[in-house]
């Protein structure tokens, strides 16, 4: 823990502008500060809350690449780990295959930014106080510290469901009392992350102005709560969450609150699924919890990447045209997901590109077949040409924004939600999802119906794996496990599909490569990466490992 939370109380370091998405994340810090001299006024306590929401889309900690959407995405039955061989992104690969190691780079720099995150909202809200608001900025005041409460407990929801067993930050550490830091149970922790998200709402704006489009509203706050209602009650088996300070969080909660988004959020579907992901993606009136990305032009591989990181590693290796640019190929679509779309659904042609199409596209120029290839690659959040940059180091420079939560997944959550007690609306809420994919209503709805639609509506964007583990340990052994696979032979056999000896319009490798064995002893969590364990012993391994 020493290096991950410590070293940032000496130095608050804030990083570079977020030009794509906002003036309000425009400010460009001259310099650091220590945390004496700093957050004297709302300007500084701005710079503060930029400096915590930065860690939302800083992929590339320390040099190593870890977007949070694919590391669960690489665990679920949606995608395959992919890249150029077994061991690319080793962490991933052990992890996909449910063999998670504790010295892992992906493991070690996930748990690090998360509660990077986490003390940089916990220095800016311990000071609060001592800050100097204006008359006239009282709302801003409200606002900066619901900010700070919410992404706060959103890091804390991130460590806690890839980790489960973490500890609780409540003050800024220095010295050495990093040291006494211990874990606290499940139960713990969720009782505090929910708390600081209730105690956001309420100071948190309904809406930002469009200068300060990436800022969040309280309607993120509540469809975040919600889904953490879902996978706590879900994982654990339990009727309601504790929250700390609170009564717990109940169902009735729940549906109360994600009806709220639904008629006050002023959130709407997107009339073409395509616009989510298209060139007209960033700042869709479907999402409400958005991570925004850059295009500066940089070239500096040591500077903090601006772009996203996840387009870049979707990409096809060795290739380009018209739709995609060169990639790296990692995220590979199964033939499981693929078979689940219906003819006519809509969603499947923005989820998932074949190297067919690809390979007929004007300009089309190579391919490779990448680890666990099967002939597809993601077609969401990618090597898109239009997002190409014209300058600087390309893989740098993807603006496209990733939508975390948009108003199809708090529908679908109601839907869940309301199951048994209002069958109607569950159904009236599926059928608004399935008529925007183009689909027939259906005229009844229960659990495995809701669950498939997310799975379609929601694939490649970092929940399956999550929806999941919610349903057991015993359902995410069955429906995780690949006891045995054939490859499927390539669709088409002209000459300008076959590479270097290889049609690229099947699956490539050999049939021991895709088969995966989920192991319930580990209970779906990562190991508590073992610098962690190695620089304070009363942290303790988590089960299975």
């Amino acid at each position: 823990m020493k290096t991950n939370i410590k070293y940032i109380t000496v130095v608050f370091a804030l990083f570079m502008t977020m030009t794509s998405c906002s003036k309000f994340l425009e400010i460009t810090p001259k310099d650091s500060q220590d945390q004496d001299s700093f957050f004297r006024t709302s300007t500084e306590a701005m710079q503060a809350l930029i400096g915590t929401y930065e860690l939302l889309r800083n992929d590339n900690l320390d040099w190593q690449a870890m977007p949070q959407a694919m590391t669960a995405d690489v665990m679920s039955d949606d995608v395959y780990p992919g890249g150029a061989n077994s061991n690319d992104m080793l962490g991933w690969q052990q992890a996909a295959r449910f063999d998670a190691r504790a010295v892992s780079q992906q493991g070690e720099k996930t748990w690090k930014k998360c509660y990077v995150g986490i003390q940089r909202a916990t220095t800016l809200l311990e000071g609060y106080d001592k800050i100097e608001f204006k008359s006239n900025e009282q709302e801003l005041k409200s606002h900066i510290e619901g900010e700070a409460l919410f992404l706060r407990g959103h890091y804390y929801f991130e460590v806690l469901r890839l980790f489960e067993n973490v500890p609780i930050v409540r003050e800024t550490l220095g010295g050495d009392n990093w040291e006494d830091i211990e874990q606290a149970t499940p139960d713990e922790s969720y009782a505090y992350a929910a708390a600081n998200m209730i105690n956001a709402i309420p100071l948190m704006a309904e809406r930002h102005v469009d200068s300060d489009l990436g800022r969040l509203t309280k309607y993120a706050a509540k469809a975040e709560l919600v889904k953490m209602f879902l996978f706590y009650t879900g994982y654990y088996q339990k009727d309601a969450m504790p929250v700390e300070d609170h009564e717990p969080f109940t169902k009735a909660d729940a549906i109360a609150m994600a009806e709220d988004i639904i008629q006050n959020s002023g959130a709407s579907l997107s009339a073409n699924y395509a616009d989510l992901f298209n060139a007209n993606g960033n700042f869709n009136k479907e999402v409400l919890f958005e991570i925004c990305f850059a295009n500066t032009g940089t070239g500096d591989w040591s500077h903090n990447k601006l772009g996203n990181y996840q387009c870049i590693m979707s990409g096809p290796r060795g290739h380009s045209s018209d739709l995609l640019a060169q990639g790296w190929g990692f995220g590979a679509p199964t033939r499981q997901l693929e078979a689940l779309f219906e003819e006519n659904d809509t969603r499947k042609s923005s989820t998932i590109v074949y190297a067919k199409e690809l390979l007929d596209a004007p300009n089309a120029n190579g391919m490779e077949a990448h680890f666990n290839y099967t002939g597809m690659f993601v077609n969401k959040y990618t090597t898109h040409a239009y997002r190409y940059a014209g300058a600087g180091a390309p893989e740098l420079n993807y603006d496209q924004n990733y939508h975390y939560i948009r108003l199809a997944d708090v529908l679908l959550m109601a839907a869940e939600l309301n199951l048994g007690i209002n069958d109607a609306k569950a159904l009236q809420y599926v059928n608004q999802v399935r008529n925007r994919a183009g689909l027939q209503p259906l005229a009844s709805v229960d659990l495995d119906a809701i669950y498939l639609e997310r799975r379609l509506e929601l694939a490649l964007e970092g929940h399956r794996y999550f929806d999941v583990l919610r349903r057991g340990l015993n359902y995410a052994k069955q429906t995780l496990d690949v006891p045995s696979y054939t490859l499927t032979p390539p669709t088409h056999d002209d000459e300008k599909y076959i590479i270097n000896g290889v049609n690229m319009t099947g699956d490539v490798g050999v049939e021991n490569d895709f088969i995966i064995n989920f192991d319930a002893s580990k209970r779906g969590f990562l190991p508590i990466p073992q610098r962690e364990l190695d620089l304070n012993n009363k942290l303790k391994q988590n089960q299975g490992y």
